[in-house]
């Protein structure tokens, strides 16, 4: 009896060491994989470089964090920064590595979280942005609608992120002129973001794609009517200074044109153009674009030597950096040689032409001639409602 009651306590003792064994594994374990502080910092410090558009640094930090997060394990850390470094590859237009890590993160969380989380929505979301900006619609607006769903089931609590989601999707659906399903989309968007504010940045955005999609709807008065009280909400918020009130201004004065109103498109591009020249961090594209509105705005009206020099600045924005804003410069090109021919500037339009060449030859694509140039676009001015 004494040598079986020794036997267990002897067993017992053993089971002991092997519980404390484990349970230092698994406490060693946890620490490591709770311990994200590092992580967390590195990657803090990427998205603060991130919202400053001091892009070269928040890469930097990002890899950094990358390393961090494998070095440890950290999954669901790893996969928060190759999605965020995903996003900051779609900001400088480097669309195929924002891809790459797009995917790479969403088959993490995959993993991880499952088919129905919030984390898996932002991935189909941001891959979806991918997906419209190299013109794959089609993916696009499937992974739109996947994300919606998830939303959607997720309730109330996301239901801010459905309505931006729903903006999303209309901006494709725009693209590809699926202009009712779009206001659907929109109004169902606007419903919901106004049960929280009549002013929150996601109730001005679906505004801002229904006046866009009211304008390619020759719907002129509705159009205007979003934007004025678009000017009017940012104004009296102080919202005044931001690239997306800049881009309303600048829509604004195109719709504006489009009616042969001048007088008043003038001072709204010319708002938008300040705008985006006193911003702290450049935003070439956007600035290069209302250079070329405006120089379409004095082509409209005669005023030959203007307009030259406002395409000439806005071609002179993005012409360092071709790979970024190629279609951007070609097709702002076209205008500026269509131009000279129109004023009798044949070697000025050769010249430009010349250059166009060099670069779609550096892209692989055909070369072209003054004859084959596109025509520049007419518009017929209208104050149609229909």
């Amino acid at each position: 009896m004494n040598g079986l009651f020794i036997k267990m306590k002897k067993l017992n003792k053993y089971k002991f060491i092997v519980y404390c064994f484990c349970i230092f594994f698994i406490s060693v374990g946890s620490i490591y994989s709770a311990d994200n502080s590092k992580w967390l910092s590195i990657n803090k410090n990427g998205m603060q470089a991130f919202k400053e558009r001091d892009f070269l640094n928040s890469e930097k930090y990002y890899l950094e964090a990358i390393e961090e997060a494998k070095s440890f394990k950290l999954w669901p850390e790893l996969s928060a920064t190759l999605n965020n470094l995903g996003l900051l590859k779609i900001e400088i237009l480097k669309f195929e590595e924002a891809e790459e890590l797009i995917k790479e993160s969403l088959n993490l969380r995959l993993q991880h979280y499952g088919l129905n989380h919030r984390y898996i929505a932002q991935s189909y979301n941001n891959l979806a942005r991918v997906y419209e900006a190299t013109f794959r619609f089609k993916e696009s607006i499937d992974l739109y609608v996947k994300t919606i769903t998830i939303y959607e089931n997720l309730g109330k609590r996301y239901s801010m992120l459905l309505a931006r989601t729903l903006i999303n999707l209309s901006t494709v659906q725009l693209k590809i002129e699926e202009l009712d399903i779009a206001q659907i989309n929109l109004i169902k968007a606007l419903a919901i973001s106004k049960k929280f504010s009549e002013d929150n940045l996601v109730s001005l955005s679906a505004m801002q794609n229904l006046a866009a999609l009211f304008t390619q709807k020759s719907h002129f008065i509705e159009a205007e009517e979003i934007y004025l009280n678009l000017i009017k909400i940012r104004k009296n918020n102080e919202k005044d200074n931001s690239v997306s009130f800049a881009r309303v201004l600048n829509n604004l004065a195109v719709l504006y044109k489009k009616q042969c109103k001048y007088d008043l498109a003038y001072p709204y591009i010319s708002e938008a153009i300040k705008i985006w020249e006193n911003l702290s961090i450049s935003d070439n594209s956007n600035l290069a674009a209302a250079y070329h509105n405006l120089g379409e705005l004095y082509k409209a009206q005669g005023k030959y030597d203007l307009a030259v020099k406002s395409f000439t600045k806005g071609l002179n924005l993005i012409n360092h950096s071709l790979d970024r804003f190629y279609k951007q410069y070609i097709e702002q090109s076209y205008s500026l040689i269509n131009l000279y021919v129109k004023i009798d500037m044949s070697d000025k339009a050769k010249n430009l032409l010349n250059i166009v060449n060099e670069v779609k030859n550096n892209k692989g694509e055909s070369i072209i001639t003054l004859e084959t140039v596109p025509d520049e676009i007419y518009e017929e001015c209208s104050s149609s409602n229909i």
